[in-house]
């Protein structure tokens, strides 16, 4: 029953952040401990199959168990397992991995390789909530708590790339001095891989939006630092942010190896800095032909190195603001920019009997494929496919629907794009059987 103190062994990581442990025969789920470990814990909250505890106390401690790093560990919602090794990290990720597939019932006989690199200061982009400070006239910046929508003031950041913060804190005593912090909500800021420029994007009550415009260039020269632009958003109704002004540059010039994207303020960007150029390369590796398919294109990390091997690459992009810099991201001239949904591009091909592309990359978001578009690219016929995914629960549900009938599974790649976090990416590489 909640409150409850129960002393317990630790059974093993779970998809979500927490580790796993049984008592009389319920599910537990736990925060900040490791396998292995036992530990005292109480518990906050019950279902009729599972409940959730908090830790108490340490009775037996993981060799794998370390300091965290970052003071506001625990506290902010941002970070799972800063208390976890670095390498046990990629191995519980690599079983979590395993177990999604196993669960979803896909064989796959082949080993989960792993993609990882320095684990800090790894992020280039970061969203910051904004908070007046009554005594002084001041201002907080910081996280959303865990399990929250309270703020947690953050002094400190260590995923993240450091002229994040305070570029943002800048931006903030900006808009302060001009009698303006009240408007806004967020701050969010992303820079490059070097931090030799940053893009600031203010996110701002849609009633106080408008009156931003005007004072944006002072904001933006104030801040100075090597902001290069600074746009105000507000959110839409599917809760994505819409630009409603802007000063400076209109997006970030970022390298990629030998590759420049233009990252304009409220589009979709891979947010590991240390970790992009290999992962981009491996999911085109091999990859080779007349035609390519980039499927949930985005501003197109992975349509601009396809065109340096097929003769034509076709994105589709469905995100208005991400179509937008997608097509004039395409360089040859039988490549072409689709404005439509996936499953509607399918449809559409379908219907029209086009021939089967040589390759397709698919990185969906998050909720993965819809049946349909899974039956779908089963009708194509197409020799060879890549998924990308970041979650590993919805890919082993695609991946049951496409092996079922015309794929097999030719190599994993665990890409560990956020470490301290649960998160990651995964890398499928597919072919049609014979």
């Amino acid at each position: 029953m909640i409150g409850d103190t129960l002393d317990v062994t630790i059974e093993k990581p779970v998809y979500g952040g927490d580790c796993l442990t049984h008592h009389a025969g319920k599910a537990i789920f736990v925060p900040f401990v490791l396998p292995g470990e036992r530990v005292t814990i109480t518990i906050q909250e019950e279902k009729r199959k599972f409940a959730r505890g908090e830790l108490v106390a340490l009775q037996q401690s993981s060799p794998m168990r370390v300091e965290p790093r970052c003071v506001h560990f625990g506290q902010c919602g941002g970070c799972h397992w800063q208390h976890m090794d670095s390498g046990a990290q990629l191995s519980d990720k690599q079983a979590i991995l395993a177990e999604a597939l196993h669960r979803a019932g896909v064989q796959a006989a082949v080993p989960i390789q792993t993609l990882s690199a320095e684990p800090w200061a790894y992020r280039n982009r970061a969203r910051f909530a904004v908070q007046s400070v009554a005594e002084g006239n001041g201002f907080q910046l910081g996280y959303r708590a865990r399990a929250s929508h309270r703020m947690i003031a953050v002094t400190e950041c260590p995923i993240a790339a450091p002229i994040l913060l305070q570029s943002a804190n800048r931006v903030a005593q900006a808009l302060q001095s001009c009698n303006s912090l009240h408007a806004i909500e967020e701050i969010e800021a992303m820079t490059t891989p070097g931090q030799d420029a940053v893009l600031v994007t203010l996110l701002a009550h849609t009633q106080e939006s408008t009156r931003l415009g005007p004072i944006l260039p002072r904001i933006l020269q104030q801040a100075g630092g090597g902001i290069c632009g600074i746009a105000v958003a507000v959110r839409s109704a599917e809760d994505q942010m819409r630009i409603v002004a802007r000063a400076g540059e209109f997006a970030l010039h970022y390298a990629v190896g030998a590759t420049e994207y233009s990252v304009p303020s409220g589009v979709f960007f891979q947010g590991n800095r240390w970790l992009l150029e290999p992962f981009r390369d491996w999911v085109t590796r091999d990859a080779k032909g007349e035609t390519a398919w980039d499927l949930y294109a985005g501003v197109g990390f992975f349509a601009q190195v396809l065109e340096q091997h097929f003769a034509s690459v076709i994105a589709v992009e469905a995100s208005e603001a991400s179509f937008a810099v997608l097509q004039n991201s395409l360089r040859k001239p039988r490549s072409k920019a689709v404005h439509a949904t996936t499953v509607e591009f399918l449809e559409q091909n379908r219907l029209l009997r086009e021939p089967a592309p040589d390759w397709i990359v698919l990185d969906p978001p998050r909720a993965g494929l819809e049946a349909k578009a899974c039956a779908l690219l089963n009708a194509i016929h197409a020799p060879r496919m890549t998924y990308v995914s970041c979650d590993p629960i919805t890919m082993a549900r695609d991946l049951k629907a496409l092996t079922a009938e015309r794929f097999q599974i030719d190599s994993l790649l665990l890409v560990d794009l956020f470490p301290q976090t649960f998160h990651f990416e995964s890398v499928v590489q597919l072919s049609r059987r014979r």
